[in-house]
């Protein structure tokens, strides 16, 4: 019979176990697939690829799938391959694919299609997928499931395979989108054909094929350049914002992206927030000025002299005090960044592109003879007494503190994390609240986060990809109410997840989006009587019963050691646990208040 000898669905069967297969071959270990019937083909070759090794989740929501899947190519470096039907259903990876790209994360959505001859006719589940995800995605490509079977055309799924894996990685890692048109029937037909399309397709599999990706370096010119800049600076300072979460066997060495190393080589003060993997460290001061920016501008912006250079790693700080002192002074920057252009207030005067451990090696190198003269070192001793009055204005509140709330719970959370635990912090007020309240915890934790765009979607779904592939002995999600409402096919995920690592979801309740307080709308009439809820999206959701219906384990909380108690009891258990640390709407800016004032007190006192 040959190649051309098997039945429709057979063929079609094995074009799919060809192409999921090189997608292995190229580096895939995971996929994820939400149901449908077009996508039979390709969950039937997920399932036959898990014998070989490949992961297989299923998970019911595209949007959750999504996330899901970019938290594991968060931890995991590789692309995760999503599956889905055709219709409606792709167009809920979009969010994901957006977020992979401004994050800089690997990511392959096979979009199963009708084929062209039902395009345009009104047939059920039928639409335009042709790049569908347009300048979203690193690379677009078609593959027919029912096409020709001859040697050339298998070489070339085989090829297209391969080119979507590099393509995912290179420039920058981001989306690549592969359409799969099926025909009817989708399921191989029981014996038949004589077996020798199936054992071309094993020939195929079985030759290697590896296409690796180029390694950015930086410019040694400008190298030089910022060398220069940073032996002329009196008042230099290090501001280190989001960094990728650091693969698993590159977390053996606690200062990963050498920015210690830099802070002790150039004497500069190092303002590293939480998502640059260099905030808790261990057993290591160089991050002594990690809260700066918040420190600063709750002394007002007053007493400390403005930084003369600003090196600037990773993205750019979310705090709003760091911002500000950035912006204060308007010195120039040395901008050292992994690919994109991370300079929004326009100051940067040199940019180092490329991987930025290497980065950061290299400037080292160019200033081994370099040592802080008087001016540097008063900077930084002005610096760290600002940060010191700054921690101990934080950690004694007064006998009329504001009760319990947001930042509190924020740093009961931090403080709870355990040794090289994920921590994930979700978007609008946590991963600010973190910048502020929370101490170091005297171990190492590394952290993650949705900074690519910075949406409060996914954080459940994305935490628990990053937790069960990243080899993490266990991990704890910060988010808010919001967040959580917006990602409850997130929790949907739990039975799925299993009795994987302890993933404790901490939730901090305060009845809506509490972060527009502190925005100028806060100020508007409209925003203080009833239609204020357009922004604040009060809820009065009761998440017990959530967790009920999900069949996870919850806890609601209203004070810091209720808070801490429940955490350690949830570390201790496998698989997914709701925490709700209920707090009053007003708590924070209370609290805000009171340490601004302990600093103006402390700042008068000296």
């Amino acid at each position: 019979m040959g190649l051309a000898g098997a039945a429709a669905g057979e063929a079609q069967f094995q074009r799919a176990r060809l192409l999921v297969g090189a997608l292995m071959r190229a580096g895939v270990r995971r996929a994820v697939t939400s149901p449908g019937s077009r996508s039979t083909p390709l969950v039937l070759a997920a399932l036959d690829a898990a014998a070989a090794g490949l992961d297989v989740a299923s998970i019911v929501d595209e949007r959750a799938a999504g996330f899901f899947a970019l938290g594991q190519a968060r931890a995991t470096g590789m692309p995760t391959v999503l599956i889905c039907t055709s219709g409606t259903a792709p167009a809920h990876y979009l969010p994901a694919m957006m977020e992979a790209r401004e994050a800089g994360v690997p990511l392959i959505a096979l979009t199963a299609d009708r084929p062209i001859e039902l395009m345009d006719c009104a047939a059920p589940q039928t639409t335009d997928q042709t790049k569908l995800f347009g300048s979203f995605v690193n690379h677009f490509a078609e593959v027919d499931l029912a096409g020709p079977v001859d040697p050339l055309s298998l070489r070339a799924i085989r090829r297209t395979a391969a080119q979507a894996v590099f393509r995912s990685r290179w420039p920058r890692p981001a989306a690549v989108h592969m359409n799969v048109r099926a025909r009817k029937p989708l399921e191989p037909e029981a014996g038949a054909g004589d077996g020798s399309l199936a054992a071309a397709v094993d020939a195929l599999l079985g030759e290697p094929i590896e296409a690796a990706v180029p390694a950015a370096q930086p410019d040694p010119a400008a190298l030089d350049r910022a060398a220069a800049l940073c032996r002329r600076a009196e008042r230099g300072l290090i501001v280190a914002g989001a960094l990728p979460l650091p693969l698993a066997e590159c977390r053996r060495d606690g200062d990963v992206w050498g920015l210690a190393k830099l802070a002790r080589r150039t004497g500069f003060p190092l303002l590293a927030e939480a998502t640059s993997q260099s905030r808790f460290t261990e057993g290591d001061s160089a991050a002594d000025a990690a809260r700066l920016g918040a420190a600063w501008r709750a002394a007002g912006g007053e007493g400390l002299p403005l930084p003369d250079l600003i090196l600037q790693v990773g993205a750019p700080p979310v705090a709003v005090g760091a911002q500000r002192l950035i912006e204060a002074g308007g010195a120039p920057q040395i901008v050292l960044s992994d690919g994109p252009w991370t300079d929004p207030a326009g100051l940067a005067s040199v940019f180092l592109f490329g991987n930025v451990g290497r980065s950061t090696s290299e400037l080292c190198r160019r200033l081994e003879d370099v040592g802080p003269g008087d001016e540097a070192a008063g900077w930084r001793e002005d610096v760290l007494g600002l940060c010191g009055r700054f921690r101990a204005a934080v950690a004694s509140p007064g006998p009329e503190g504001p009760g319990f709330h947001d930042g509190e719970a924020a740093a009961v959370a931090v403080a709870a994390t355990p040794a090289d635990a994920l921590l994930m912090l979700g978007n609008s007020l946590p991963v600010r609240l973190i910048e502020t309240w929370a101490a170091h915890p005297g171990r190492r934790v590394w952290v993650a986060s949705q900074r690519g765009l910075s949406g409060i979607d996914g954080s459940v779904a994305g935490f628990l990809g990053s937790l069960g592939a990243g080899g993490f002995p266990a991990g704890l999600l910060l988010a808010g109410d919001v967040s959580l409402l917006h990602d409850l096919d997130g929790l949907a995920i739990a039975p799925e997840y299993g009795a994987g690592p302890p993933a404790v979801v901490v939730v901090i309740d305060n009845q809506g989006g509490r972060i527009f307080d502190r925005l100028p709308i806060a100020k508007a009439e409209v925003f203080q009587g009833p239609a204020g809820r357009h922004w604040l999206t009060p809820h009065g959701v009761d998440f017990g019963g959530l967790a009920r219906a999900f069949g996870v384990p919850y806890a609601r909380v209203e004070g810091a050691t209720a808070l801490a108690r429940e955490i350690g009891a949830a570390l201790g258990r496998p698989g997914v646990s709701l925490i709700v640390a209920g707090v009053a709407p007003g708590a924070l800016t209370a609290a805000e208040e009171s340490l601004r004032r302990a600093m103006r007190a402390a700042s008068s006192s000296r």
